[in-house]
């Protein structure tokens, strides 16, 4: 059954571009190593430079193998640190129901 991982976070007021050129890299780094890529989604609403970044795997198992290279991987830290959020940032682990609720379009 396929796994979610949205990661909630609010970006350095002032530093919305920035974020988004470093997120460019640390997608290419993700990518170079064949880890999941993640969507990322922009808050139009709400509070101010909200983002959400979605991964999909198979399982949730396929997810703990990447977190655990991600883990062990010091140059991903540098990496990602050059993303500017504020404070912490949120993790939520959904279970993925395919075909439920879906529209013809979400298929």
């Amino acid at each position: 059954m396929a796994t979610e991982v949205h990661v909630d976070g609010v970006i350095e007021r002032g530093r919305f571009a920035e974020f988004l050129a470093a997120a460019e890299g640390w997608q290419r780094y993700r990518r170079e190593r064949g880890w999941c890529e993640a969507r990322t989604l922009c808050g139009l609403s709400g509070a101010m430079n909200t983002v959400r970044l979605v991964f999909r795997y198979d399982s949730l198992a396929a997810y703990e193998r990447e977190e655990e290279l991600v883990a062990r991987d010091r140059e991903y830290a540098e990496v990602a640190s050059a993303l500017p959020f504020e404070g912490q940032l949120h993790f939520t682990i959904f279970r993925v129901e395919d075909g439920l609720g879906a529209t013809k379009g979400d298929q």
